[in-house]
């Protein structure tokens, strides 16, 4: 029986990350993970490099002689996450997946270890104990592991031969397309997922509810750093501001985090919450004749604060998984929380139905967060 795995071409480890990754000039370190394809698109070249690639990949897969996906296709499977027009669908249509690292992993499962406790030093010595070290017990360190199998994503798309076609020879921005539409559902799947997986609930709806879902923030951040926020007093006039400060403190306290590393995740309601706070007031431009009312940027402690639509309740499995909140506020710490993939975003040719072909997009990887939870929080349903 064919199977997805076999169909996207998921049966070798090496070949998939050879293709998608290495090739790519993505190469893994000692940890088994790339550099993120954020932090390589800093560099001009890299970005030049694959400006229009999803337009040449596309426009080479229809071409008549390429063949149904098989077990082989991963040697002709496009990846897509590369192209900066699809980076660029990201930011806006899920901006706090844009800001994830994504990253490559050289096996499955993703082996993330993470040092849990460390003895003390020796400390200060006399001369005498200086020259007996070797009497001194050894001190040890405790390193903790966690084993994140990826996850297969799956969707279709059928691009017409008037209109993908045009876009592969021509100027057509890849939003503008059946592809790009299905980029945008799977980029703001994904960012739900990442906030709200959890495979537990057991779902059979392929939501982030699901049996195969990842589990994503609200499962994977420690028990402890997860704090229910629906009965905090908010009536003092910067009552929010206040209590999403003192969280970034204790966790500075606490972990000893570079601050230069978090990020705080919410909801375009709470980010109003947090603009009306720091008492709005109008600015205006003499320039351009215009008046701007309202924040396009604010730091909390100097944290910046990003806002998405995905920070919301969501709906899965007709009410059995009801998960988040527009009060929900996530502290990511950007060293710690990452996507590792085998296989990102791609597509493959099922084939062709009449003036069309019809392509199988996938992807093959999971959520992880390298520091065991210990290191973000998850500030829970704000009563806003």
């Amino acid at each position: 029986m064919t199977t997805v795995k076999s169909i996207f071409g998921l049966n070798s480890r090496e070949k998939l990350f050879d293709h998608f990754w290495k090739s790519q000039g993505f190469h893994a370190d000692s940890d088994g993970l790339t550099q993120s394809i954020q932090s390589a698109m800093r560099d001009p070249a890299t970005r030049e490099k694959f400006k229009g690639s999803v337009q040449r990949g596309i426009k080479a897969q229809m071409e008549p002689e390429r063949a149904k996906a098989t077990a082989t296709t991963v040697a002709t499977a496009i990846p897509l996450v590369f192209d900066p027009d699809v980076i660029d669908i990201l930011r806006t249509d899920a901006p706090l997946l844009a800001r994830l690292p994504m990253r490559g992993y050289s096996g499955d499962p993703v082996r993330v270890n993470w040092i849990s406790a460390r003895a003390a030093p020796v400390g200060m010595v006399n001369e005498a104990s200086a020259l007996t070290l070797n009497l001194q017990a050894s001190n040890d360190f405790t390193l903790s592991k966690t084993d994140y199998n990826h996850k297969i994503y799956a969707d279709r798309v059928d691009i017409s031969d008037f209109a993908e076609r045009v876009a592969a020879d021509g100027p057509v921005n890849v939003r503008d397309t059946a592809l790009g539409a299905r980029i945008s559902e799977w980029a703001q799947f994904k960012e739900q997922q990442v906030l709200y997986g959890d495979h537990t609930q057991a779902l059979n709806d392929g939501s982030p509810g699901d049996a195969n879902a990842f589990d994503g923030m609200i499962v994977e951040t420690a028990a402890g750093n997860i704090i229910d926020k629906s009965t905090v007093n908010l009536a003092d006039s910067q009552a929010l501001l206040k209590d999403i400060k003192s969280e970034i403190k204790s966790l500075l306290q606490t972990r000893g985090i570079y601050k230069g590393d978090l990020e705080i995740w919410t909801s375009h309601t709470l980010f109003d919450e947090l603009e009306n706070e720091l008492q709005v007031r109008a600015v205006l431009d003499q320039n351009q004749a215009s008046v701007n009312f309202g924040f396009e940027v604010i730091y909390i402690s100097g944290v910046p604060v990003i806002a998405s639509h995905n920070v919301d309740q969501h709906t899965y499995g007709a009410g059995a998984y009801t998960p988040g909140d527009e009060g929900d506020v996530f502290i990511v710490n950007k060293r710690a929380n990452a996507f590792a993939s085998l296989a990102p975003l791609f597509t493959v040719p099922l084939g062709r139905a009449g003036l069309g072909d019809m392509m199988a997009m996938g992807e093959y990887g999971t959520y992880i967060d390298r520091a065991g939870g210990q290191m973000s929080k998850y500030l829970k349903a704000y009563n806003i």
